[in-house]
């Protein structure tokens, strides 16, 4: 199976659930896209790193993200942001950055092989 796969199917993913949230009742439960594709692109840049490169950084990159989260929540919740609020907002920003690590990675992964 080619690497490049695993990219591939998580945009057609995240095109799904846009979709569907979109064009069906399913947009109904107030649940956003972002809320949706957390796990499975980190799972799918797990994957795609194995593949491309051999080895999978994906524990040091959820460790450095867990870093910033408890930095953001030591200056947000004194912000008076109330603790819901900024977990439903760092789940939602843990799926853009697992899904912009994935977009680098794929672009180092075209351009190394």
């Amino acid at each position: 199976m080619q690497w490049w796969i695993w990219p591939l199917s998580a945009v057609s993913f995240i095109l799904l659930v846009f979709v569907l949230n979109r064009w069906t009742r399913f947009g109904d439960l107030k649940i956003k896209t972002l809320d949706i594709i957390v796990i499975p692109v980190w799972v799918i840049l797990h994957v795609t790193m194995g593949y491309c490169f051999g080895i999978s950084l994906i524990l040091w990159f959820l460790l450095v993200w867990c870093f910033v989260g408890a930095v953001l929540s030591w200056f947000l919740l004194q912000s008076k942001w109330h603790w819901r609020l900024f977990w439903h907002k760092y789940w939602e920003w843990s799926g853009l950055v697992g899904t912009l690590l994935l977009l680098i990675v794929t672009i180092v992964g075209f351009w190394h092989h």
